[in-house]
């Protein structure tokens, strides 16, 4: 696989359970200190709750401390949710992208200001595929550049398969720019997939760097529909962070380099079932270490609709609120 520019070395730390409200986390970004702005797609309005995620110099998440708070303008939206997806901080302002295809602006109340992103025609909700609109949402200070892409292809991107396009958008919210990035073939395939009781193939997170590079985190979810002890044996989530530099020629494909690969499962304990499969959909840079690193954060969505299936567990639901940290050194982070 192509280098992509100067080398980031990745350690990954185990991931990390969280006593916080069951919720579908599904897009987080750093804001300052230990806060951090997190979407839950089922909520109104923006979807916009704040963390506060202690990192210790270790990179270790002093999961004691995390705490959840509900800002004014979430607790007061009304109407239905537009399935939120994604959050960036910038420039004072959250910008939130969600599958009804909006990228919107926020105030940090979470009240929407009326701003929001001129949507290119064939990335709008007639050119998506059912549930697979925006999730992912970057942005960098440096470069002063946003990102998203479909979780999904888009409709029309047939051939050649899993074929995402990188949508850029400048500080005046307007398209400037757009690249191709396919994605890996699947573990499972399209038959065994549909035949599952929850399956997931798609990009639900990007990061943005300072030197104009991406991450882009893959995910696979695979839960099939089968008895319980084979539910336990044969479910996972299966994530891969790649490294791109978005540059060049843009009707090209391009290259990619594998940053970080990694796996859950659910296990056995002496206590019983331990929920371990964490369904990875929000990504972002937080704070540098006192050696030099950055912490890139991982939230995972729970998933809690899943109550009917949780039950054959004896459980109220099947994977549970986890963050992991992921270590990055090298230039341009």
């Amino acid at each position: 696989m192509q280098a992509c520019g100067q080398e980031i070395r990745c350690t990954a730390l185990p991931q990390q359970k969280l006593s916080v409200k069951p919720g579908q986390y599904s897009g987080i970004t750093y804001v300052s200190d230990d806060r951090y702005a997190v979407v839950d797609d089922k909520k109104r309005g923006g979807g916009i709750l704040f963390f506060d995620i202690p990192i210790d110099e270790n990179g270790v998440v002093r999961t004691a401390q995390v705490q959840c708070t509900v800002p004014s303008g979430t607790a007061a939206a009304t109407g239905s949710s537009p399935d939120n997806e994604g959050v960036v901080y910038a420039n004072g302002k959250l910008y939130v992208s969600a599958e009804n295809q909006t990228i919107c602006e926020y105030d940090l109340d979470g009240v929407a200001t009326g701003k929001s992103f001129t949507i290119p025609a064939d990335m709008r909700r007639k050119s998506i595929a059912a549930n697979g609109g925006f999730e992912a949402l970057a942005y960098n200070e440096v470069t002063g550049r946003f990102w998203t892409t479909t979780e999904f292809p888009l409709k029309q991107d047939t051939v050649p398969p899993r074929l995402h396009r990188l949508q850029r958008f400048g500080a005046d919210f307007q398209a400037d720019a757009r690249y191709l990035y396919q994605m890996d073939e699947p573990v499972k395939t399209a038959a065994e997939g549909k035949a599952a009781w929850a399956y997931v193939f798609g990009i639900p997170a990007m990061t943005a760097l300072d030197d104009g590079r991406l991450l882009v985190l893959e995910r696979e979810v695979y839960v099939p529909r089968s008895r319980p002890m084979d539910i336990f044996s044969q479910s996972f989530t299966k994530t891969k962070i790649y490294l791109v530099d978005p540059s060049g020629n843009p009707a090209e494909i391009l290259p990619k380099q594998l940053l970080c690969e990694f796996e859950t499962h659910m296990a056995f304990t002496a206590s019983g079932i331990d929920v371990a499969l964490a369904n990875y959909e929000g990504m972002c840079l937080g704070p540098r270490l006192p050696d030099g690193r950055r912490c890139l954060v991982l939230i995972a969505d729970s998933q809690a609709g899943m109550a009917s299936l949780a039950a054959s567990f004896g459980r109220k639901q099947l994977t549970c609120e986890f963050v992991k940290v992921l270590l990055l050194e090298g230039k341009g982070i």
